[in-house]
């Protein structure tokens, strides 16, 4: 009589996302939060999520059967977006003006590392100031203008909540438009000349607007990670634009010097 084989399923890794909740007067704690499953259909793994939230400090708990160093940013949006939800609840009930960060990622050995969230290649798109060059000059004209100031702001957004990138992207440019704009322009009027001022192509710009449509009004969808990661780059560039405009006293971008930008 042969042996009975069976098969058990491989024990499940635990990572962790360490980070609190803010600002540092408010004490929120949330007990006995259930197990949340979500299918990871990205990288074909069932995820397991639980959060622990005392005294606003958030220790998320991830179990997978298997991880890897590439599933970090999945793992931290999903993570995020847990722990976000609840304490959004939270200040919804209490009408506190709360926010999460997530500082630290704990990995199936137990080793630690701090959370920061960078896009390296963005950085090198950045040629209208260094923080040594040209940085004063540019800060003044983000301090007086609060339309500029909202659309710097929607860019960073972008990077730190990846849910809202394309949103934020597109009504950073939209920003632009009506800051170039001359008064009253008709928003076709108004995009051409921003367009013109910034040496871009049409098709540049609507690569950024359409795909932010339908999150903006409300419709579900996936954005694909590579055309969020276009739609920011993009941005980025228009952005690094504007800021040399300024700096020729809003004055058209050359040609020569700024080729046109072109999908």
């Amino acid at each position: 009589m042969g042996a009975l084989i069976t098969s058990e399923a491989p024990p499940m890794q635990t990572v962790h996302f360490l980070g609190k909740v803010l600002p540092e007067p408010t004490n929120v704690t949330l007990s006995s939060l259930p197990v949340i499953k979500w299918q990871a259909t990205e990288i074909g793994a069932s995820l397991e999520f639980v959060s622990h939230i005392v005294d606003s400090k958030i220790d998320i708990e991830c179990r997978l059967n298997d991880y890897k160093p590439e599933y970090f940013a999945l793992l931290y949006m999903r993570a995020l977006d847990i722990c976000r939800a609840q304490v959004d609840l939270v200040a919804f009930k209490s009408g506190l003006g709360l926010t999460v960060v997530l500082e630290a990622f704990i990995d199936p050995n137990g080793a630690a590392t701090k959370i920061l969230l960078q896009n390296e290649s963005l950085a090198a798109l950045c040629t209208a100031f260094t923080l040594d060059d040209g940085f004063d000059q540019v800060c003044a004209h983000v301090l007086t203008s609060i339309p500029l100031f909202m659309a710097l702001r929607d860019l960073i957004a972008a990077i730190s909540l990846p849910h809202v990138s394309s949103v934020n992207c597109a009504r950073a440019i939209e920003r632009l438009k009506h800051l170039v704009a001359s008064p009253d322009s008709r928003d076709k009027q108004a995009w051409q000349q921003l367009r013109q001022a910034l040496q871009i192509d049409e098709a540049y710009l609507r690569f950024i607007t359409d795909h932010s449509t339908n999150p903006r009004h409300g419709q579900p969808g996936h954005i694909p990670g590579a055309v969020t990661s276009e739609v920011i780059r993009r941005s980025w560039v228009i952005m690094n634009r504007y800021f040399e405009y300024l700096k020729r006293g809003s004055s058209p971008l050359s040609s020569t010097d700024f080729p046109l930008l072109s999908a």
